[in-house]
């Protein structure tokens, strides 16, 4: 993973981590996002992997909340 992928993972992870406060766990955020960036590895462009994991793992994520409690995967 180059720099500006780890930077993105990083600024993702802050960002919804912040915005699912007091709903998930932080470590819980962090695993969503981490899985969501495997399964975009390798399948879109690198300029576009910020915008792709932000809106992914936020789906994932709100999905989360009305499921299970299973870190939704991609189909």
């Amino acid at each position: 993973m180059t720099v500006q992928c780890h930077d993105a993972v990083e600024e993702v992870g802050v960002w919804l981590t912040g915005e699912f406060s007091g709903r998930l766990p932080a470590p819980t955020v962090a695993e969503v996002v981490r899985a969501t960036r495997r399964d975009l590895e390798g399948r879109i462009a690198t300029e576009e992997l910020g915008e792709m994991l932000h809106r992914m793992a936020r789906a994932r994520l709100q999905r989360l909340l009305s499921a299970d409690g299973r870190i939704p995967r991609s189909r």
